[in-house]
């Protein structure tokens, strides 16, 4: 392989810290981050333009630990001498006076899965659990037996993996039950980890004499592969793309790394002019931020032939599906509870998100519980009409049984769609589900076959579409006793599979297993 030669000039840089940057956080909004310094501030900006909104003083020592809730309502920050204070997400404002919650520094924060518990973790050797609304601590501090660095919610919430000086250890969240412990680093400390987005795997990264990341199985505890080899000094911070395809590591050799998590390969390093503390990606995973001594936050291109599957997949959330990337995993693996109660947070934040009334809507619909989901679907349109809230609505209508009135809800989402084909496509084959579903009409199949043929159209997509109704109908057929016709329906659905059998349908299209 190629050596690499280190880029040296962000596509952007965020400068105002009067000290070193400790942290930053980006904001679900996909506009905003906050970053926190040595010099006791936190700072909220505007992404795009590349201007400081707001200075955020509070504390009254050096601001190590920084995190923005998953909803993105507020900020959470931890000081040198145990203090914390929360934010305001939207404003920035704080929303505590400063709260001594460990008798000394406070080095790791972090939110769990549905914003209620902030976890920290600190060189008192605990960590502790704090409730979001009155700010007291939940239960009996963890005792960890040594410097905490790092805290990290697994994505389903169920566990907390902290990391101290001399092992990183796995506690269950419920029952504060210590599942695993084990060595990490082996020439220094643990400072960092992160969850793989399926909870599959932890990375670990040392500081101090260890330059290494190391990959382990959440089934097992043990480490996976190879060290992951690079770096010439300790890494501080590590960090995933939401997608869980690229890795990002900060070091002291005032480097940053970007890995391919596949084979474990560097495929391009960003070069600081001083040690990195932080590293972030953005929301949409194209650009990583990263801060360190240099006192500013540079913002750095991923090279885009590391994005081509993130890419689609990001262009097809933002045109179609806008959801939480933790709303949309616990769709993807059927966890419908999950998905409700992420979105009733979000309404219960601010009732007049049209988008979380119409994604709920179509949560309660594959819940079969149609009378809400039109309820929501009704609130979603009357807040504001829109693509995805008359979508939402002809889905819950169809349910209903009451096509006509369903028809026109879709015939009213296309609208929205700007010409765009890939949404028209979408709501095409969206529509042609849900009706197909309403009345299981054989009729429903020749429409999608058509689309396949046509240009600009994905047939792989069609190809799924009819197999799942080929599918349906053969299953009325058998109940019929009519089995002829059954096996000729199940053929027609081996036969259009045959296409994407050894593909990941569900990752290629998400937005059709949110809806299914």
């Amino acid at each position: 392989m190629a050596q690499l030669i280190p880029t040296t000039t962000p596509i952007q840089g965020f400068e105002g810290h009067d000290g070193f940057v400790s942290g930053v956080a980006v904001f679900p909004d996909k506009q905003r981050m906050v970053t926190s310094s040595q010099d006791k501030t936190l700072r909220l900006w505007d992404i795009k333009e590349g201007v400081m909104l707001k200075k955020m003083e509070q504390h009254c020592s050096h601001v190590w630990a920084l995190v923005v809730s998953r909803h993105g309502n507020l900020i959470a920050s931890g000081g040198a001498n145990g203090e914390l204070v929360a934010w305001d997400g939207t404003t920035g404002e704080p929303l505590t006076k400063v709260i001594k919650v460990h008798t000394d520094w406070i080095l790791s924060l972090d939110f769990s899965l549905d914003d209620e518990i902030l976890a920290t973790g600190s060189y008192d050797s605990t960590a502790r659990l704090w409730n979001t609304k009155t700010w007291q601590e939940q239960g009996n501090s963890i005792q960890c037996g040594d410097l905490v660095y790092c805290v990290r919610y697994s994505p389903s919430g169920e566990h907390l993996a902290i990391a101290t000086k001399s092992n990183i250890q796995i506690w269950k969240h419920g029952t504060r039950e210590c599942v695993a412990k084990f060595q990490a680093a082996t020439n220094g400390v643990n400072f960092s980890l992160t969850w793989t987005p399926n909870g599959t795997r932890i990375l670990s990264v040392g500081q101090g004499g260890d330059c290494a990341i190391r990959e382990w199985h959440s089934s097992t505890w043990q480490r996976v592969g190879d060290l992951w080899e690079g770096h010439s000094s300790g890494i501080r911070a590590i960090a995933l793309n939401s997608y869980g395809t690229l890795v990002a590591s900060a070091s002291e050799d005032n480097h940053v790394r970007l890995w391919r998590l596949s084979d474990r390969q560097t495929i391009a390093i960003f070069k600081h002019s001083d040690q990195v503390h932080c590293v972030i990606f953005s929301a949409d995973g194209r650009h990583i931020f990263s801060g360190g001594n240099d006192r500013k936050i540079s913002k750095w291109q991923v090279p885009e032939d590391a994005l081509p599957q993130d890419c689609l997949k990001e262009q097809v959330t933002q045109q179609i599906l806008d959801l939480h990337a933790a709303v949309r995993n616990a769709c993807m693996t059927g966890d419908m509870a999950t998905a409700e109660g992420l979105l009733t947070k979000e309404i219960d934040i601010d009732a007049d998100n049209y988008n979380s009334y119409a994604n709920r809507s179509i949560i309660m619909a594959r819940q079969l519980n149609w009378d809400h989901a039109l309820n929501d679907a009704i609130k979603s349109v009357s807040i504001e009409p829109s693509f995805i809230g008359h979508v939402s609505k002809g889905l819950a209508l169809c349910g209903k049984q009451q096509v006509w009135d369903a028809t026109k809800a879709f015939d009213l989402a296309f609208t929205f769609t700007n010409a765009d084909l890939k949404m028209v496509h979408f709501l095409f084959l969206i529509r042609a589900m849900s009706l197909f579903n309403a009345n299981k009409d054989e009729e429903a199949l020749l429409p999608v076959q058509q689309l396949a043929v046509r240009p600009n159209a994905d047939p792989l997509v069609c190809r799924v579409v009819e197999a799942c109704m080929r599918v349906q109908l053969g299953k009325i057929a058998m109940d019929g006793a009519l089995y002829g016709k059954a096996a000729d329906h199940f053929t027609a659905a081996v036969n259009a599979s045959a296409s994407f059998a050894k593909l990941d349908v569900h990752a290629m299209y998400e937005d059709f297993v949110v809806v299914r």
